[in-house]
């Protein structure tokens, strides 16, 4: 049996046995802290190598086509952040070329190289180097949101001119299948046993959960306890309270040897921390600085058209009305949620975090918990609108008939998504649930 701390709310807890195909929930704030996968290794291998074709297929060949008067223009992905960088978009062009080319790529390349390397013991020890950055990789991989962000596009040109989905359309819709199937898959811990047991280490049982995860069956961990001195029930213990230290990368517990410098994983060589260091002080900042570029980029234009010598500019609300007004009500709705009320509801909810964490207190720890989780998840989804901003920059220069340009207005938004992306990263979820006293100590 082995003993961890939950990565939400450092809970010191005993994992039972886990059988295959089953994971293990906090008791306290119901975070998924281990799972075990069926076929760890076998299946991962081979969802990868064909994520890695279809990403191959998705960045060379055509994800849409459009003709107008007998003019005819079509996109890649690459092309999309190309024609945003020549559109004097340099930074939105950086952005979207990462969350939709490199990191994805970065991500598969880490992760076959992880499966293929630890078949072969000893297992190299850079695959915790590898496995940090699949991790790192995997939150800003956005196949999904760049799926629907075509859709949208498809729709609006379709009032416009002839539009065809490419090759490269499917290949990205396979993507979206294919890269939740290898989080579900993969066991990263299967990994960290055979690096430990090729090293004569003590083979850990623990399967650690990574996020996305969703397995069949469901069990419960067994809290550890602290005494009270007046006879009340006793109340759960901290892995901080117990003098130990979880670290991030790998989950392993270490007792360290000097309290304010708590050193390196021995495991993973990660650094290890009490909890994020300045967490208030850098998601405070990184709000704040959202907060400021959400502004201009709900009030300047995010793309300026122009037909036969007339211009029009349209900003995120200008899109939504053209969406509602031409019929796609349902995707009108989608993009008023992703690019409007979701960036102001993560503001909203981390600000409301900060506060009730910095006036200590003590209650709805469960429900702040899942408020966390939440915007934690939604966060990619804001990038929707600059996606169907550059495809549609992309694909629309029919010079002299048409063309499109990006406004001011893009930059800012994907601004605020990447800032309030970093500021929930940052945020540290185990403060929500340490007492007045422990939070100044651990943040400072």
């Amino acid at each position: 049996m082995e003993t961890i701390a939950c990565p939400d709310c450092d809970l010191l807890q005993h994992l039972p046995e886990i059988p295959s195909g089953s994971k293990a929930q906090c008791p306290r704030c119901a975070r998924v802290v281990a799972t075990r996968s069926v076929d760890p290794l076998d299946r991962p291998l081979a969802l990868t190598i064909t994520a890695l074709i279809a990403l191959i297929v998705a960045n060379t060949a055509p994800l849409m086509a459009i003709s107008a008067v007998g003019r005819h223009a079509s996109t890649t992905i690459v092309g999309g952040a190309y024609e945003m960088w020549m559109q004097g978009q340099e930074v939105t062009a950086m952005i979207v070329a990462f969350c939709a080319v490199i990191a994805p790529a970065g991500y598969l390349l880490f992760m076959l190289t992880v499966l293929l390397a630890v078949r072969r013991p000893p297992a190299p020890r850079w695959i915790g180097e590898m496995l940090r950055g699949a991790d790192s990789l995997r939150l800003w991989s956005m196949n999904e949101v760049m799926i629907l962000g075509i859709l949208v596009a498809l729709i609006k040109l379709a009032e416009l001119a002839t539009v065809t989905a490419g090759v490269g359309m499917y290949a990205v819709g396979a993507l979206v299948i294919l890269f939740p199937a290898i989080m579900v898959s993969f066991d990263p811990d299967e990994i960290w046993g055979r690096w430990e047991s090729a090293r004569t280490r003590i083979l850990r049982a623990g399967r650690a959960e990574r996020r996305g995860a969703a397995i069949n069956d469901s069990w419960t961990a067994r809290p550890r306890f602290k005494p009270r001195k007046d006879g009340m029930s006793p109340i759960p213990l901290s892995a901080a309270e117990a003098g130990l230290v979880s670290c991030e990368t790998c989950g392993l517990l270490s007792r360290t040897a000097r309290l304010e410098e708590p050193g390196s994983c021995r495991r993973c060589s990660a650094d290890l921390e009490w909890r994020r260091h300045r967490s208030i002080e850098y998601t405070w900042a990184l709000v704040i600085a959202a907060a400021i570029c959400f502004i201009p980029a709900n009030t300047l234009p995010v793309l300026s058209t122009t037909t036969l010598g007339s211009s029009e500019s349209d900003t995120i609300m200008g899109g939504v009305v053209f969406l509602y007004t031409s019929g796609s009500w349902p995707l009108a709705l989608i993009v008023l949620i992703a690019s409007v009320m979701v960036p102001l509801g993560k503001l909203v909810a981390l600000c409301y975090l900060l506060i009730t964490m910095q006036r200590g207190s003590v209650k709805g720890n469960q429900e702040r918990t899942r408020l966390y989780r939440m915007v934690e998840f939604i966060g990619r989804w804001s990038m929707l609108d600059v996606f169907v901003d550059t495809f549609t920059v992309a694909l629309v220069q029919l010079d002299p008939l048409m063309s499109v340009a990006p406004g001011p207005g893009v930059l800012f938004f994907a601004a605020v998504v990447v800032l309030t992306m970093i500021a929930a990263e940052s945020f540290d979820p185990r403060l929500i649930w340490d007492s007045g006293a422990n939070r100044q100590g651990y943040h400072g």
